[in-house]
């Protein structure tokens, strides 16, 4: 390479244009940085009330499980990926999901390069909120305003307007839940026989099962939009009268009016009944196990339908338990088809239908 040469005037003077070009280009077109700025935080009253997360199973359970998660690593970010496997849902659902609880301000998302989103922290509305929700997993009275509204939206969504569906499939639905955890079998119960009480539902007693049917009243208030309560209250219209043991007596200047007289109930035929199931019981080939929870089962209807005043809702309750456990009984005996038919026969005797 003899006789080579660098230029090093030339070089430096092809920097120098080079730097006055970006100079130029720089005046010309700016560039300009994006600056994000957190927005105030809303606090917990007002994130409440426009999040509603209480009624999504999916989201109040996935929030519940970072808050745990956190108590556990408090400086980590937690994978959604990991709850999507442990509730057994698509992976691809975990971004969508993380996007959700980021858009309600609850979590924050580690954005990366490689473009995954799962990856996520609570915020301080995300912590509160969570607590929201466990409070509200302990409130009775939250739980069965929540459990009848679900449940007429599930009758009337499944059966439509004319089929009846079985009563006690709907703690299979994923919707029968709140705050976070699942609804007992109690509390369905007893919002059904809440709603039949108001004639929003009719209850279809069947060898097999106990089915619902919505009635058009109970249509009406599920299209009507808001909750059962809602509904009710503003049909409470008129002169309202509180009259006790009367007998053809009407009151007020309403036109249309309904009149209950009250007498007691005479629940007496179905702690007959219950005590034919506590004596069958060891007869109808089923496990130690079930029979003790069948002869259980029998011993809280004697002793509701036995009392001095027996309530209508606990007596419907206890006697929809036992017939359910009857009828799911998967070997059929003579024994077990004649205690279920002297169930429906007790229970039509009692309450009529």
């Amino acid at each position: 390479m003899a006789g080579f040469k660098i230029d090093k005037r030339a070089i430096a003077k092809m920097q120098k244009e080079i730097v006055k070009e970006f100079e130029r280009a720089n005046r010309k077109h700016p560039v300009r940085i994006p600056i994000e700025v957190e927005p105030p935080s809303m606090g917990v009253l007002t994130l409440a009330s426009a999040s509603g997360l209480e009624s999504d199973p999916q989201l109040s359970r996935l929030l519940l499980w970072l808050y745990e998660a956190i108590q556990q690593n408090p400086s980590h970010y937690v994978d959604v990926r990991d709850f999507a496997q442990d509730e057994g849902l698509p992976e691809d659902d975990s971004d969508n999901m993380a996007l959700q609880l980021e858009k309600l301000g609850l979590v924050k998302i580690a954005r990366t390069l490689a473009g995954g989103l799962s990856e996520v922290f609570p915020t301080d509305d995300g912590l509160l909120e969570a607590r929201r929700l466990l409070a509200l997993r302990a409130d009775t009275v939250e739980r069965f305003g929540h459990a009848c509204d679900v449940l007429l939206r599930w009758v009337l969504r499944v059966g439509g307007r004319q089929a009846s569906v079985p009563a006690l499939t709907f703690l299979e639905d994923p919707l029968c839940s709140f705050a976070g955890g699942p609804l007992t079998e109690d509390e369905v119960l007893s919002a059904l026989d809440y709603l039949r009480e108001h004639a929003l539902v009719e209850r279809v007693v069947t060898d097999a099962e106990v089915s619902v049917l919505i009635t058009a009243q109970g249509t009406h208030c599920v299209l009507a939009g808001g909750t059962v309560n809602d509904f009710l209250s503003s049909q409470s219209t008129g002169d309202i009268y509180n009259i006790t043991d009367s007998h053809g007596f009407v009151a007020g200047s309403q036109q249309h009016v309904v009149q209950n007289n009250s007498f007691g109930l005479d629940a007496s035929k179905l702690a007959e009944f219950a005590q034919q199931v506590r004596q069958f019981a060891p007869s109808l080939g089923v496990s130690a196990e079930e029979q003790s929870q069948l002869i259980l089962e029998a011993e809280v209807l004697e002793e509701t339908a036995a009392t001095d005043v027996p309530e209508p809702g606990r007596v419907r309750v206890a006697f929809d338990r036992l017939n359910s456990t009857l009828t799911a009984i998967g070997t059929a005996t003579p024994g077990l088809t004649m205690l279920v038919g002297a169930g429906q026969s007790a229970y039509q005797a009692v309450f009529g239908a």
